[in-house]
């Protein structure tokens, strides 16, 4: 199971320093795949530009590439709630959605709380273990884990969507 850990906090207390300080541990130190989602009560400053244009004219779905690997999905009627259990990760650290409880949360007060609360959070992190889990396909069976991404996020579209089997004819 993908551990969900959330940081939460008023704004300029060091949420952000507090996840920076423990992605830098981890990944060093744990073969974990992580996802970090970020909640803002801004909306990302697109005005005039390509996907704000598409957005505008009803898209229901905009992938925006920038070079060769990094790209941005909008989703403008997913919420994002919803794409957290397809993430094909074995722990996700969230950046406030203060008014939910989401996974085992952590509040921070001031900036003089930063390094306490990612100790607190990287100790907690020793639980998680990398997520596992076989599928049949097409005769052989196939480990989905976080190295393994796509078959990984079909087994949890398929637990989301509560689905056994598929097949095609």
């Amino acid at each position: 199971m993908v551990c969900i850990f959330q940081v939460v906090g008023r704004k300029d207390t060091g949420k952000t320093s507090v996840i920076e300080k423990v992605l830098e541990k981890i990944k060093k130190e744990r073969k974990l795949k992580v996802a970090v989602v970020k909640h803002s009560h801004h909306k990302l400053d697109l005005s005039g530009k390509d996907t704000d244009r598409y957005r505008n004219m009803n898209s229901d779905y905009i992938l925006f590439q920038e070079g060769d690997f990094e790209s941005v999905l909008f989703m403008p009627h997913v919420s994002s709630l919803i794409l957290l259990h397809l993430l094909p990760v074995d722990l996700i650290i969230i950046e406030g959605f203060s008014n939910m409880e989401i996974g085992k949360r952590y509040y921070i007060n001031s900036v003089d709380e930063i390094d306490k609360i990612a100790e607190k959070i990287i100790e907690d992190a020793k639980e998680c273990q990398k997520v596992k889990v076989n599928l049949y396909v097409d005769g052989k069976i196939i480990e989905a884990n976080s190295d393994n991404p796509l078959f990984l996020t079909l087994y949890n579209l398929m637990s989301v969507l509560k689905v056994k089997n598929v097949s095609s004819s």
